[in-house]
């Protein structure tokens, strides 16, 4: 039982880019989505287990009704024994099942409640969110110090994430001497929630070990990192050298937005926000205001369309460019195939403030490619 609870309590994973693509893959009689808030601390902790066991009877219901084996749900159960499973939450918890699988994903943002068994996975509610027009992250990055910044017009916050920020030797400990094959472990840094993380050291000689040990180091970042941003909708600017940079966007899945190319420490915040300014105003094509302004005039051309009917059929044909859905309507299965459509094709996807969509009281909207 012990052994049963360590797998589960392993699968929950930081919700990552590259997740959605794999997930939209997915089709089976039975997929079992289910999307709740979850709390990081605090009383409010106590009830998310009791919440996910209503929602897995809600489940269970669905699933009788259809004549489908309940066992799909065995993992999950696992894992709302498992304290130290919900010890390790964000701000929201998704789950995908099949007769085959199980995934579990935390997320950086608080999404609304939502159940469902059919044949593709719910995936409106965790698609990227809309750009916070002004906002950026900034990732400080040498071979010796990694750290997170949150920006805006006024400031720069450092971001303190599990293992951020970190020297070097924080994320891959210094080698013993002693010995050629040493097993050590570090703090835990990626998407399995374990105290500690398995690590040889001693591969190979000279220019070999320093590559090996650079490249560990990247990747943990990089696991920081796009534990902290993705879903945000806020774009990430770098500052590292060419060869720094290089090395972390070929060895990690981390989207890097903008890139400043220079030591992050030649310049002061003040000098390094100005530097960032005007790449960062090029990248944000998914502002509101750039996308209101945009959709106008593909309308004017045929070419956008805020009707479910014709974006589901320009979805099935691949001609969709970007497709916005308003953020208090995302839970519709006819949005979703769109949605799923648009993921596999290569679209982009953005869920949008009411506010913030290029008609308010359109629910959905699409700019097409032809």
């Amino acid at each position: 039982m012990a052994q049963a609870s360590e797998t589960a309590f392993l699968k929950l994973q930081t919700l990552q880019s590259r997740d959605l693509k794999a997930l939209a893959s997915v089709t089976a009689d039975h997929c079992v989505s289910i999307i709740t808030p979850t709390h990081r601390t605090g009383r409010e902790m106590t009830q998310d287990p009791i919440r996910l066991k209503n929602l897995l009877d809600t489940v269970t219901a669905q699933l009788q009704e259809v004549g489908a084996n309940e066992s799909i749900l065995d993992p999950i159960h696992q894992a709302t024994r498992d304290t130290r499973f919900w010890q390790h939450q964000g701000d929201g918890l998704a789950i995908y099942a099949t007769p085959d699988d199980c995934r579990m994903f935390r997320l950086n943002r608080k999404p609304q409640e939502h159940v469902l068994v059919a044949g593709q996975f719910l995936l409106t509610p965790i698609i990227k969110q809309q750009s916070a027009s002004g906002k950026f992250f900034v990732l400080s990055l040498t071979w010796d110090e990694a750290k997170l910044m949150h920006g805006d017009a006024e400031s720069l916050t450092l971001v303190e994430t599990d293992h951020l920020p970190a020297t070097f030797h924080d994320l891959v400990l210094p080698r013993d001497p002693e010995e050629n094959l040493q097993n050590t472990s570090h703090r835990s840094v990626g998407n399995t929630g374990s105290t500690s993380t398995a690590m040889f050291h001693g591969h190979g000689e000279g220019e070999g070990k320093i590559e090996a040990d650079r490249d560990k180091y990247l990747s943990l970042v990089g696991e920081q990192v796009a534990s902290a941003i993705y879903n945000t909708g806020t774009p990430l600017a770098i500052v590292a050298t060419a060869e720094v940079a290089g090395h972390f966007e070929s060895t990690t899945s981390v989207d890097v937005d903008v890139k400043i190319d220079g030591s992050p420490s030649q310049w002061r915040e003040a000098e390094l926000k100005s530097q960032i300014a005007e790449p960062l105003a090029t990248f944000r094509k998914d502002n509101p205001d750039t996308l209101k302004e945009r959709f106008g005039t593909a309308l004017s051309q045929g070419k956008a369309s805020g009707d479910l009917v014709d974006i589901s059929r320009a979805a099935e044909e691949n001609r969709i460019e970007t497709l916005m859905i308003r953020r208090d309507s995302a839970g519709g299965q006819e949005t979703n195939s769109a949605v799923i459509a648009t993921i596999l094709s290569g679209g982009d996807v953005l869920l949008c403030e009411p506010e913030s969509m290029p008609r308010e009281d359109d629910e959905i909207a699409s700019l097409f490619r032809f």
